[in-house]
């Protein structure tokens, strides 16, 4: 490497004015877009559930009456607590079930039991407690869905 080479390389600054200025535009961007995901869901108040199998409604709940519909009692049955209501779903062939929780009072729904796989991951999705909420069990083909819940067509499809 030639003397004028190593002055040249020592007088240049790592980083240049429009280095830095294109930098700063990524960083923004990236910051709106993830204020714009996180805090554009929807958090008012669960009024109640619609329970889907194979894009079917099979049950509703509604927290303000406490009452609920059974639309397929060939897939779900109810077990009413004084706080909770245990609802418990079987798919059409009764080899897959999975045990759905509604606490009245905390104004909550979510998966405790499942046999849809290994993973599980309905049982472990957080519970929902807004209309910005989905649980969904893919092998079940089962969605448990906020009844004012706006569908964005973000969600992945079950089935």
């Amino acid at each position: 490497m030639s003397l004028k080479k190593i002055e040249q390389i020592k007088t240049n600054k790592f980083f240049r004015v429009w280095d830095l200025v294109i930098y700063a535009v990524i960083a923004v961007v990236i910051v709106v877009l993830f204020l714009s995901v996180f805090l554009s869901s929807d958090s008012s108040p669960l009024s109640g559930i619609e329970v889907y199998y194979d894009n079917e409604i099979i049950f509703t709940y509604l927290f303000e009456s406490d009452s609920y519909d059974i639309i397929s009692e060939s897939n779900i049955s109810v077990e009413e607590g004084e706080d909770v209501l245990t609802v418990y779903f079987t798919t059409d062939g009764g080899d897959g079930h999975n045990t759905i929780v509604i606490d009245k009072s905390a104004v909550t729904v979510t998966v405790t039991e499942a046999d849809c796989s290994n993973r599980k991951d309905c049982v472990y999705t957080a519970a929902i407690k807004d209309n910005g909420g989905v649980i969904a069990c893919t092998p079940h083909k089962l969605k448990i869905m906020p009844m004012d819940y706006s569908d964005d067509g973000q969600t992945l499809p079950v089935g």
